[in-house]
């Protein structure tokens, strides 16, 4: 047995003391080092913020899922794949079937089906809008939640992602009362099930053979008949349009080669480019502004999600509750959940991510992840 092992809890507890001390004093003093700088300064506390909570690890793991996705954007605009092209991966190329139409439980629009996911929201649109049921979609919507909750929002969701980066820029987030959010979640209702609406009533007309001329003129409306959330989808803007618009020449970083070609665009692309800028402004000033009042795949995810197996829980014998100042919990939230007001044990809550930034920065360790 080490001579650790042997040390008594109190003898163990000292060292830990010691090593916070002197942890907390080099913090300290680095943060003291950089106060003059002002924008290193706010970096280098963030860093610190976030140094020992989950979301560094949760950051890397949305970070590669976004690289993938949008790589995946730019090789279906070009046609082809330059890794592969240039012979550096040629032994991997046949993984491309493997993985080329593999669908996903989030919000990834079916403009990139080439070589990448497909959301498993716009397969259901795509399905159920051609006149069948959309069995193994709609039923993984449903089993995925059931199992992990809305983990999917929270860790791998690209465009969850661009919103947490907007988050991390020194501009102030903003909170909203509780019955400003209340009203403002009736949009992301909205949007759900008049999209469902939509898919059941193209579908069946399809499947009857009748009012054939809604299909058609919906077509010669942009793709409406296809999938109607896909076409407005600010994520499928941004991992679609963007990359195309910049591929092409049309967005450049110098203002000088812009292209005049907009002027002659369809009103359904400045649609599509100006939701896109209200959602990225939005997440500006409110953290998940899009997941919390917006997007119709989490809401979906929601409302199955409140069986999950896993949730993150609070002990009400290790909380504090009304005596908790800090509230690191609900503070911690990026969508806004109150975490200390819930009913103790499991939180089961519909726009809960599973991000785990409450089990991190509790401090007494009343908030924890349970999966049962």
């Amino acid at each position: 047995m080490s001579e650790t092992d042997t040390e008594s809890p109190e003898k163990q507890e000292r060292s830990r003391d010691r090593l916070g001390s002197r942890f907390a004093r080099w913090k300290q003093s680095i943060l003291e080092r950089t106060r003059p700088h002002k924008t290193l300064h706010y970096w280098v506390k963030k860093a610190f913020e976030e140094i020992l909570a989950i979301r560094i690890i949760r950051f890397i793991f949305q970070l590669i899922v976004f690289l993938l996705l949008f790589y995946a954007g730019i090789t279906y605009v070009l046609g082809y794949d330059p890794l592969l092209e240039s012979g550096l991966f040629a032994g991997l190329a046949f993984l491309i079937p493997i993985f080329g139409y593999i669908p996903v439980v989030f919000d990834m629009p079916h403009g990139i089906a080439q070589g990448t996911a497909t959301g498993f929201f716009d397969i259901i649109q795509l399905i159920g809008q051609a006149g069948m049921f959309p069995f193994i979609a709609l039923g993984a919507v449903l089993i995925i939640p059931i199992l992990i909750g809305r983990s999917f929002c929270g860790w791998v969701c690209p465009f969850g992602f661009i919103q947490d980066l907007c988050s991390l820029t020194p501009i102030r987030t903003r909170t909203v009362s509780k019955q400003t959010n209340r009203l403002l979640s009736w949009i992301k209702y909205i949007f759900l099930f008049t999209t469902l609406f939509f898919v059941l009533w193209v579908g069946l007309s399809t499947f009857l053979g009748i009012e054939a001329g809604l299909v058609y003129s919906l077509n010669s409306a942009g793709g409406f008949a296809t999938a109607w959330w896909s076409v407005i989808s600010p994520s499928g803007t941004f991992f679609v349009i963007v990359p195309y618009l910049w591929l092409n020449g049309v967005i450049s970083p110098i203002i000088t080669q812009w292209n005049p070609s907009p002027l002659s665009w369809a009103p359904i692309m400045w649609i599509r480019l100006i939701f896109l800028l209200i959602v990225l402004v939005a997440a500006l000033f409110y953290t998940r502004a899009y997941c919390r009042w917006i997007c119709p795949v989490g809401t979906l995810m929601g409302l199955v999600s409140q069986f999950s197996f896993l949730t993150v829980s609070r002990s009400a014998t290790e909380c504090l509750h009304g005596r908790c100042e800090e509230q690191r919990c609900t503070k911690a939230c990026p969508v806004g959940i109150d975490v200390i007001a819930q009913p103790p044990g499991k939180l089961y809550h519909r726009d809960c991510i599973m991000c785990l930034d409450c089990v991190a920065k509790c401090g007494y360790d009343a908030v924890k992840v349970d999966y049962s």
